[in-house]
């Protein structure tokens, strides 16, 4: 005779011990799948702050070497120029280099914004010289709700999109010059 609380083999216990790892797997699926998805949203942004790093620093390397770039009105055309390179919608490097690029999400106001400054600075030698400085903001789209939800506020603005940017400054490849053009002027 067998107890009424007791099972007849072994084989029922061990069944309920296999029937364990189901509810233990439900339970912790959630938080595999919230790290999973957390990790491909922050691979995205990643590889928008690397294309944006590029567009950038290969922007500045054109606002370099535009010269001459001593005068307020050159400044003003060759910073055009250069905005032009870095934002149009079809070929500009920042369609180049970052991935699912939308004009639309590039930041053109506020503080801070894209633009390309030129200013004047003495260097090390004592001769006056022109800097150019590019600068690119993008808010990327966060495409995952639940982490969306997370990384939205982040940055400082609650917007639906996490914002990337990159700076560059580079010396204007200008002639000597003689006398402080007294630059100072910026393009967006």
């Amino acid at each position: 005779m067998t107890s009424p609380g007791r099972p007849r083999s072994g084989r029922t216990s061990r069944a309920r011990r296999h029937g364990q790892a189901l509810p233990e797997f439900a339970l912790v699926l959630p938080i595999l799948a919230l790290i999973f998805l957390s990790i491909f949203q922050i691979a995205f942004i990643l590889a928008a702050q690397i294309g944006i790093t590029n567009a950038v620093r290969e922007a500045a390397r054109l606002a370099s070497t535009t010269t001459p770039t001593s005068t307020s009105a050159q400044a003003t055309t060759n910073g055009a120029g250069v905005v032009s390179a870095l934002e149009n919608a079809s070929t500009g490097y920042l369609k180049k280099n970052v991935m699912a690029y939308s004009s639309g999400n590039l930041v053109t106001t506020g503080s801070p914004r894209t633009q390309v400054c030129y200013s004047t600075f003495t260097d090390a030698a004592g001769k006056f010289a022109v800097k150019v400085k590019v600068e690119a903001y993008y808010r990327h789209p966060l495409f995952i709700p639940l982490v969306g939800a997370i990384l939205d506020g982040i940055d400082g603005t609650s917007d639906g999109g996490f914002r990337v940017g990159s700076s560059e400054e580079l010396r204007v490849e200008n002639d000597e010059l003689l006398a402080d053009p007294g630059l100072a002027q910026c393009s967006s």
